[in-house]
């Protein structure tokens, strides 16, 4: 049975977009002449394990402020020529995690001609504690998501190795960021959604609903970006990068930042919508365009009431401290509102929900245009409790899948957009 007309064009679309995503790619390649070497040579840290820890001095000033606590930390040099030997290191615990016996930290120094190393502190050892968390992931992925899961991470490590390999070095060397966002992020969509979830007419809706979303939201961000005069200075992260690297277009920056943050919400809203639409037209081969968008809408809206709080909350989570000062500052609402550190993120939130609210119309519409120019025979008989009107003798003779489609069927006529009520 050959592909429906529908999907075949689509199918050109995607090769089209793909054939102008590598183009780009090619002509935007940093070479490695361009990009910025470090300055200075930056020695290895040294590893050392914490086996003492002793209070010298427990008297808080009033005037200063802090616990006036004063540390005694006894290291043993776990690397470097000196393995082995004891270190103490006077600290003050401010801005430290309480030390404990057997903590692991990273140490540099400072050698003074004619004196011994002095030590100090860089940071506490954290990689097996991340190492741990990794594993404990992928495992998860892995067990809960099975194939599936296991492609979804090899689409996770092309989408890291996109964003380390292409698009940072791309900006560095003063490639358009948002063109250069734009190009990664197309890349990363058509690979990893086909690696996740196969090259078939679910995919390739969700791909061409994300990428018209996206690029609505791309345009909206750059009109917005600039009509609000935001410059891209308001974090101190942006600052120290614009000393490290002269003339840097930071509002394009910010527009990157955006596009590649859309990307990771709209895919994920898209192939939700377009598996949504398809399991609806499994459950009835009968259901017309406009029963089929008006049932899948019913999920969709409550998508987009969701996924708008959690784009809100992640926000405002990885902005908690900002808020917290803001809130002590006694500034009036409407200038902290106008501030540019405020109006960054909240030009980020929704712009991003706008995209998502665009993404989800839009590819239900176009996943039950496809789905219902399927054959009009059901690929495989769905059994009686797929088939309307038709009940089993015993709900036992059914299968997982045939459970789960009488289910979901169930689920929308008792929601008021069953048969009777899908227009």
């Amino acid at each position: 049975m050959g592909l429906p007309a529908i999907h075949r064009r689509m199918l050109l679309v995607v090769a089209g977009l793909l054939v102008l995503t590598l183009v780009g790619m090619v002509a935007l390649w940093p070479r490695a002449d361009d990009l910025p070497g470090a300055e200075a040579e930056v020695p290895d840290l040294v590893t050392a394990e914490v086996v003492a820890v002793e209070t010298i001095l427990d008297d808080p000033d009033p005037a200063l402020g802090g616990s006036g606590e004063l540390l005694v930390v006894t290291l043993e040099l776990l690397g470097g020529d000196e393995v082995g030997e004891l270190v103490d290191l006077e600290v003050v615990p401010e801005g430290y995690p309480p030390f404990v016996v057997g903590d692991r930290v990273e140490l540099d120094r400072v050698l003074i001609d004619g004196e011994e190393p002095a030590w100090f502190i860089v940071d506490f050892r954290r990689l097996p504690t991340l190492w741990l968390l990794l594993g404990l992931f992928v495992l998860a992925v892995i067990a809960v998501g099975g194939w599936h899961g296991l492609r979804s991470l090899l689409g996770l490590a092309i989408s890291l190795l996109i964003v380390v390999y292409f698009v940072v070095p791309a900006i560095l060397v003063g490639r358009n960021p948002p063109l250069v966002a734009i190009v990664g992020a197309i890349a990363i969509m058509i690979v990893t959604l086909y690696l996740a979830h196969g090259v078939n007419e679910m995919t390739t809706s969700a791909i061409i609903g994300t990428g018209g979303a996206l690029l609505l939201t791309v345009g909206l961000a750059v009109v917005i970006v600039d009509r609000a005069k935001i410059t891209g200075y308001a974090s101190d992260e942006a600052n120290l990068v614009s000393f490290a690297f002269e003339g840097l277009d930071l509002q394009g920056l910010v527009l990157a930042g955006l596009i590649i943050a859309a990307l990771g919400v709209l895919d994920d809203v898209t192939v939700s919508q377009a598996s949504t639409v398809f399991a609806l037209h499994d459950t009835d081969r009968t259901l017309s365009w406009s029963a089929l968008f008006s049932r899948a809408m019913k999920v969709g809206r409550d998508h987009i009431a969701s996924v708008v709080n959690t784009l809100f909350l992640a926000y405002a989570g990885a902005s908690l401290a900002l808020l917290v000062l803001f809130s002590t500052s006694g500034l009036p609402a409407t200038e902290i509102v106008n501030s540019e550190v405020f109006a960054e993120e909240l030009v980020k939130t929704v712009i991003g929900s706008l995209g998502l609210i665009a993404a989800v119309p839009f590819t239900t519409a176009l996943a039950a245009r496809v789905a219902v120019s399927r054959a009009s025979e059901p690929a495989h008989d769905p059994g009686p409790a797929a088939r309307p009107g038709v009940e089993p003798d015993d709900p036992d003779d059914l299968d997982e899948e045939q459970r789960a489609q009488r289910s979901w069927a169930r689920y929308l006529d008792e929601r008021g957009d069953g048969p009777h009520d899908a227009g």
